[in-house]
This record gives structure tokens, sequence and C-alpha cells, in this order.
């Protein structure tokens, strides 16, 4: 197993297991009526029942991640023809570590989006922790960590996909 499939294997683990612990320790630690949404002056303007978050939370996770996942293993089915990839037909040589890049990226974005959501979740947990105070802090790097982490992996499979394949030894 090469390394970049380990590591990628292992921060998908790591993020289902976060997600999880995240989402048990947001929902047994949040009140009953959770705030959601917030005006400029930090105070709390939308509310949301946590049973609700925490269903909606699973909804999002369990579609994502099958999806995710189903596209993983459609994705060596199609056709390498009609793919539109540059270097088609040196991949198309190469279909086995074609298919192992995409299968590594699929997981990557998998990954990225168990992250997102539990960073998103201890975010709401603090600002809900906070509730009362003068001022709330500690957000506003969420946006810019999620924004990076996202464009990374969209950006990481063109980019890889531009080069030619690996010659194997």
């Amino acid at each position: 197993m090469k390394v970049s499939t380990f590591a990628i294997r292992l921060w998908r683990l790591a993020s289902l297991v976060g997600f999880a612990s995240i989402l048990i320790y947001t929902y047994v630690s949040l009140e009953n009526n959770v705030a959601v949404g917030f005006t400029p002056d930090s105070r709390p303007d939308v509310f949301m029942s946590r049973d609700y978050l925490f269903y909606a939370c699973v909804a999002i996770f369990l579609i994502t991640n099958t999806l995710i996942n189903t596209l993983t293993k459609l994705f060596p089915k199609v056709d390498g023809v009609k793919l539109p990839i540059p270097n088609q037909q040196a991949w198309i040589e190469n279909r086995d570590q074609l298919n192992e890049i995409v299968r590594n990226w699929f997981y990557c974005l998998m990954a990225a989006v168990n992250t997102i959501m539990a960073l998103a979740l201890y975010v709401l947990r603090r600002l809900n922790s906070q509730l009362g105070s003068t001022s709330l802090s500690g957000h506003q790097w969420l946006l810019p960590v999620c924004t990076a982490i996202l464009a990374v992996v969209i950006i990481s499979l063109p980019i890889r996909l531009a080069l030619k394949p690996a010659v194997e030894e």
C-alpha cells in the first residue's frame, strides 16, 4: 500500500470517528434549543431543536458518505474513452492507477466533508456555551479553514490527472 493511500484511509477513518464523537458530545452538552443563527452584534436570532439538529447532521452524514461511496464503486465501470480527462490515452492504458487515484480522491472528499461537519459542530457547541456573554468569539477561523480544505481536495484531482501516470517498476 502506498503511503498516500494509507494517509488518506487514516484521515477518512479519523474523520468518521471524530465526527461521531463530536456529534455525540455536542448533543449531550447542548440545551434543548440551540442557537444556529446570530445577528451582527452576536445575539442569537435563529434557534433549532437539539434533536432536529442531531438528526439533520446524521442525515447529511449518511447521505454524503453513501453517495460518495457509491460514486467510488461506480467509477471503475465507466468507459475510459468517455472520461473528460487530460492525457486520456495514457490514463486508459494505466486504468488501475487512474482508479486508485480517483478512489483516493473520493475518500479525501468524504473525509473533507466529515471534517468540515465536525468542525462546524464544534464551533456551534462553543458558540452556544458562550451565550449571554457580550461577544462571541472563537469562530472566525471556521470559514477560511473549511474553504481551504475543500479547495485543496477539489483542486488536487485535476492537477494529478494533468500529470502523466507514474511509471510502475
